[in-house]
């Protein structure tokens, strides 16, 4: 199922589970750029299904995002509107192994 970003409906709907993840088009942070790929590349194969919201061309939704956040980076997760983590989140949950359980509704079956 192809998310093209908030377009596809508002951010903020609660109808289904949503996850959401604040990226940049403008990569002049390398370490972001890189956290940003490695996300995307992991989610994908995965088979998680989420949502790219591009701060760069929707500012306003990324300001949003940043303040409930708190943080000034990409990239972000947010699941359900909430703030969940960044990349070092992500490879915690790795490490720990505890990945495919946090993200398991979000999973496609043959994933």
């Amino acid at each position: 199922q192809e998310h093209n970003g908030p377009t596809s409906r508002p951010w903020w709907t609660p109808a289904a589970m949503v996850l959401q993840l604040l990226v940049s088009s403008y990569g002049s942070n390398q370490l972001q750029v890189t956290g940003t790929r490695k996300l995307v590349d992991l989610f994908n194969q995965k088979k998680v299904t989420f949502e790219q919201v591009d701060g760069t061309e929707h500012p306003e939704l990324r300001n949003e995002m940043w303040e409930k956040s708190g943080k000034r980076t990409y990239p972000q997760i947010f699941i359900n509107g909430v703030f969940f983590g960044d990349f070092d989140k992500v490879q915690e949950l790795l490490d720990d192994e505890t990945f495919d359980e946090v993200f398991k509704e979000f999973m496609s079956p043959e994933g």
